[in-house]
């Protein structure tokens, strides 16, 4: 089994992850405008057919979005920052996706961050059948951002 693949990071809630950061001459402000645009995500999200967010962009507000060949999910946004973060949580039989966006602003620009994390006891099942398109989409998903918002 690919080590990067599948990466178990506590035993008791078998967390896998995937991560990638992006450093970006453009401001952050951009850029925190361009992920507010939920719409939007598709353009930037490759996994993404559509997302939708009735209400205003804050912690506790609930969307709909829709990935490749399934389904639309209902997802939460369970954490938001201003100008500094958010996190989509996705809820699915026996597991959680949470989508955690970070920035930070850099001398250059801003440094974005795309963490995934999928967590419950069916983590490790979410992993294989969803890991390596999660993980593969990441580097691709944050230069199409920074592009966007540029």
């Amino acid at each position: 089994m690919n080590p990067e693949l599948f990466c178990l990071t506590d035993a008791e809630t078998a967390l896998w992850h995937a991560e990638h950061t992006l450093e970006t001459t453009v401001p952050p402000e951009r850029i925190w405008a361009q992920m507010q645009i939920v719409g939007d995500w598709p353009r930037w999200d490759t996994g993404l057919t559509s997302a939708e967010l009735p209400g205003s962009f804050q912690a506790g507000s609930q969307g709909t979005m829709r990935c490749r060949a399934e389904a639309p999910r209902s997802f939460l946004l369970s954490a938001v920052a201003d100008q500094s973060g958010f996190t989509a949580l996705t809820r699915l039989p026996l597991a959680e996706v949470r989508h955690i966006h970070r920035q930070e602003t850099t001398a250059i620009g801003t440094r974005l961050t795309h963490r995934v994390e999928i967590s419950g006891p069916l983590s490790w099942w979410y992993a294989l059948v969803r890991g390596r398109r999660l993980r593969e989409g990441l580097a691709p998903g944050m230069r199409l951002l920074a592009r966007l918002a540029s």
